[in-house]
């Protein structure tokens, strides 16, 4: 075989490599992650249940390991809260101030336009915070 039919073998192998690990890392995204945004779009309820379910199966964990398991989750994911709680104001001002530099930069028919993905954006996040809230009351 010549030099050049080796580079052309390799060159069909990677590519080949690549499409499948596209492909399965589409594929995975979709089936794990529900529209590849993963644990994103679950509720805390859903993550807490996700994530036991995966430790209980993986692990073979027993009742008493369970129930700690749990424990550990339910203290964890009320520290969690505490946190994200603390720190929004500070989120929202960065935001803020994100926003304010943005529109500096703009015409003014592109602040108009801004303000509209802006919105979308908060109603987005809003919906978001939601759902995680209420699922981290139904524990």
């Amino acid at each position: 075989m010549t030099s050049n039919q080796s580079k052309k073998r390799a060159a069909l192998a990677l590519a080949a490599v690549f499409v499948a690990g596209a492909a399965l890392g589409f594929a995975g995204s979709r089936f794990a992650g529900r529209g590849g945004h993963g644990a994103w779009e679950m509720t805390a309820r859903q993550y807490r249940s996700h994530l036991l379910e995966t430790l209980v199966s993986r692990l073979d964990l027993t009742e008493d390991q369970q129930g700690k398991v749990e424990g550990i989750l339910d203290e964890i994911g009320d520290r969690f809260e505490s946190v994200r709680d603390a720190i929004e104001p500070e989120m929202e001002a960065i935001r803020a101030e994100r926003t304010e530099r943005i529109m500096l930069v703009l015409e003014p028919s592109q602040r108009a336009k801004y303000e509209v993905i802006l919105d979308e954006r908060s109603r987005r996040r809003e919906r978001h915070m939601e759902r995680h809230r209420r699922g981290a009351g139904e524990r």
